[in-house]
């Protein structure tokens, strides 16, 4: 615990009330810091065209130290347009056109730096920490730096996006542009800090500090009925796409449905999130599940778990592209939950290792569907009941929270800050 609380400014552009996965982190930095000797401010947008809004989540924050900009970025013009609603669809892990530079919310910066100029002296923080997506907001560290010289981190939720820098440009320069700003971004930070060891390989150095789940939730997924019932269920949390896939699952569905391991219980799956209509169509029709997927839609987080709480296994897929993995915040919700869980993960990320840690659950990193058939199997003969929770007090839970995290953040900016 350090002596005195340390001021910090958290530049985020993803926080509450916006929804989804994104804000976990930030939202558990601002939440939790201060038990750990900090005293954070945020410094955010105004309202913006998202796909989710998740008032709840601003429940028990001190509204007051969460300061808000405008934009000149599309999804804030967008917003001051009229239009309040945001179509998730599949995207694709090829490169993709773009017209901005490092990405589309560049029109924040401005507003930001201006804001955060403000902040800095009326307040005389310690430090800054910026996280990305979007990388835009490392560029109002990299000015605050420069002009208040001011310990600045530089906290990576993802690898540039969700992808490698070569993956997301449209032609050389612009790659050739973002890889230099990757070496000035790492290179200029005091301190840069990864969601896992993946990115920290890929930025070439930093601290690891992995997300969380909210204690708060632990609760919540116990308190499911845990009636006896006909049917296995499989929950899913989150959004389903091309870095999170289902199609694993389905393809073992299929294997399971139409006896070819026999099974004594109908297997079915609740999924409480977003997914592209279309490609989820398509999918239902390929492998004849329509009538085994239920599909809750977006909820607030905690109406989410508890949708999913009186599930039988937990099913986490994760794709691979171009030897960099990915760590969705969502699995820490999986293991604070007690419940079995499939992962459809690649075999040496720090989603499978946290997996086989848990100790409670399955890797498959080929996405073989004989295999994810065969471990649904080991649960699913049981002729009624749900598997039985993994028994565990708190302290064993607590490396998986927002509350772990915020410790090694305390930690690490006490030890910056001597």
């Amino acid at each position: 615990m350090a002596e005195r609380n340390r001021k910090i400014l958290l530049v985020s552009y993803y926080f509450p009330p916006l929804g989804m996965g994104g804000v976990g982190r930030p939202m558990g930095l601002f939440k939790y810091l201060p038990r750990f000797g900090c005293d954070v401010m945020v410094l955010t947008v105004k309202k913006v065209l998202y796909p989710e809004y998740d008032y709840s989540l601003l429940e028990n924050l001190d509204t007051a130290k969460i300061l808000r900009t405008g934009s000149h970025d599309p999804a804030r013009l967008l917003y001051l347009l009229g239009i309040r609603r945001l179509r998730v669809t599949q995207e694709k892990g090829s490169r993709a056109g773009r017209r901005y530079f490092p990405d589309a919310k560049i029109g924040w910066k401005r507003y930001a730096i201006r804001k955060g100029c403000q902040l800095i002296e009326n307040n005389k923080f310690d430090a800054v920490i910026t996280t990305s997506p979007p990388i835009s907001a490392h560029l109002i560290g990299l000015e605050l730096k420069r002009k208040y010289g001011l310990p600045w981190v530089a906290d990576f939720r993802d690898l540039w996006f969700s992808r490698p820098i070569e993956e997301v440009y449209a032609n050389e320069k612009m790659i050739q542009m973002a890889q230099k700003l990757k070496e000035h971004i790492t290179k200029q930070a005091y301190e840069v800090v990864a969601v896992n060891n993946d990115i920290k390989k890929y930025l070439g150095r930093g601290e690891v500090i992995t997300n969380g789940a909210d204690p708060e939730h632990i609760d919540i997924w116990r308190t499911a009925n845990t009636q006896p019932d006909q049917k296995f269920t499989i929950g899913i949390l989150g959004t389903i796409n091309y870095l999170c896939p289902v199609e694993p699952l389905f393809e073992a569905m299929r294997l399971l449905n139409n006896n070819e391991i026999k099974i004594k219980r109908e297997i079915c799956v609740v999924h409480a999130g977003h997914y592209d209509a279309n490609m989820m169509k398509g999918l239902l029709a390929k492998y004849r599940l329509h009538d085994r997927v239920q599909f809750k839609g977006y909820l607030p987080r905690k109406e989410s778990i508890a949708a999913l709480a009186g599930a039988d296994m937990l099913y986490l897929g994760v794709g691979k592209f171009g030897g960099h993995n990915i760590l969705p915040g969502r699995i820490f919700d999986y293991l604070i939950s007690g419940k079995p869980i499939l992962g459809v993960v690649p075999e040496h990320s720090d989603a499978a290792a946290l997996i086989n840690e848990y100790g409670r659950g399955k890797v498959v990193s080929d996405g073989d569907a004989k295999a994810i058939a065969s471990y649904i199997k080991e649960f699913a003969l049981v002729s009624t009941g749900s598997p039985e929770l993994v028994a565990r007090d708190y302290h064993s839970l607590y490396k998986y929270t927002t509350l772990a995290m915020a410790e090694k953040y305390g930690a690490l900016l006490e030890r910056i800050l001597k």
